[in-house]
């Protein structure tokens, strides 16, 4: 197959409505993982491994929450070339979301635009699927959220429940609570919330201990950054995945993601970087905007570590994945190094 096999499936693609087009995908995928193989994709080499605190991916890039929900097509991301799969967000109950429609592309930009509002099926499902899935060569994230009508006094608790179940199947858990689509869910960024709910989760994870980031907003201050970045020192988290989509845009409703959030996300990852730098139990996952190898180095020299793609990926597909790598090993190459590892330890060292 030809390598333009993509370019051909998303000219098709996007004459149609987004998710019906996404949901379309991850049911081909869930069916047939070797589809994957249809679009050339990355073969992974032991050299691309990186290994930052407790997790370890097989590629420095993984896929972001949100664009498989429901853990359905994990072998086919896997057989992509992602170095992780976080699936999710995953709510206590099965949710529907909010109306359509809630998915708009802007292709002028590389940007989408989404107010889905955690459609998923609810833990029980996603549960089923995992377990019914071969994880022995992924790395699993799971990326949990409040139902939209949880109340505020309940919250900490369905968070609590969400990481107890399942702790004993993901690599690690991811607290969302930035999605700007459902109503509430961004006041819990402040400390008066969060505490509480760091407190019950921490609980279930002095059982069952697994590496635990938070997932945050672009669209935070300065000074509410700095006092995240207290938190997850004083919990004893492993770090911040920074950062979710945008609500600072004139398209409507919902968030932003993409190319247009380029610099708003690396100005929060910036941040936050300079915050967690001297704690080596804290790492930071950039996410946002990012989609080839500068933006990795650039984030690797304000001090982070793993990065994952969504918007990137729709737009250029597993072709972004091998072109990441073939500017990994030029650099491999060039500087002498014989894996990521080293790559990765001299870039930020070296800052």
């Amino acid at each position: 197959m030809c390598m333009n096999n993509y370019s051909v499936f998303k000219r098709l693609a996007f004459k149609f409505d987004p998710e019906i087009m996404h949901d379309m995908s991850i049911y081909a995928g869930s069916l047939a993982p070797r589809m994957a193989d249809l679009f050339q994709p990355l073969n992974k080499h032991e050299n691309h491994n990186l290994t930052i605190g407790d997790l370890s991916w097989n590629f420095p890039v993984g896929l972001a929450a949100g664009f498989d929900k429901n853990a359905k097509a994990i072998q086919f991301f896997d057989k992509s070339g992602f170095g992780a799969i976080e699936v999710g967000t995953i709510t206590k109950r099965r949710q529907i979301g909010n109306p359509k429609p809630r998915i708009w592309r802007h292709a002028d930009i590389n940007s989408v635009q989404n107010a889905m509002g955690f459609p998923n099926a609810g833990y029980k499902e996603i549960l089923n699927n995992l377990e019914s899935t071969d994880l022995s060569s992924v790395c699993l994230g799971a990326n949990i959220g409040k139902n939209k009508n949880t109340s505020e006094a309940k919250t900490p608790a369905e968070y609590a429940f969400l990481y107890e179940k399942f702790a004993p199947l993901a690599d690690y858990l991811v607290i969302n609570i930035s999605s700007p689509n459902t109503p509430g869910l961004r006041s819990f960024q402040s400390k008066e919330l969060l505490v509480p709910l760091l407190q019950a989760v921490n609980e279930k994870r002095a059982t069952t201990p697994k590496p635990l980031f938070i997932k945050v907003s672009p669209d935070m201050n300065q000074e509410d950054l700095n006092m995240l970045c207290e938190l997850s020192k004083e919990f004893s988290l492993s770090g911040i995945i920074a950062t979710n989509t945008t609500i600072d845009h004139d398209f409507g409703k919902g968030g932003l993601s993409g190319d247009y959030i380029r610099d708003i996300s690396a100005k929060s990852r910036k941040i936050i970087c300079e915050n967690l730098r001297e704690d080596p139990g804290q790492s930071v996952i950039g996410v946002g905007g990012i989609n080839c190898y500068q933006d990795i180095k650039d984030f690797w020299k304000m001090g982070g570590g793993f990065v994952q793609i969504y918007t990137a990926f729709i737009f250029h597909g597993p072709k972004l994945l091998k072109d990441i790598a073939k500017e990994i090993d030029k650099d491999l190459k060039k500087y002498q190094f014989q894996n990521v590892q080293e790559l990765y330890r001299n870039i930020k060292e070296t800052d």
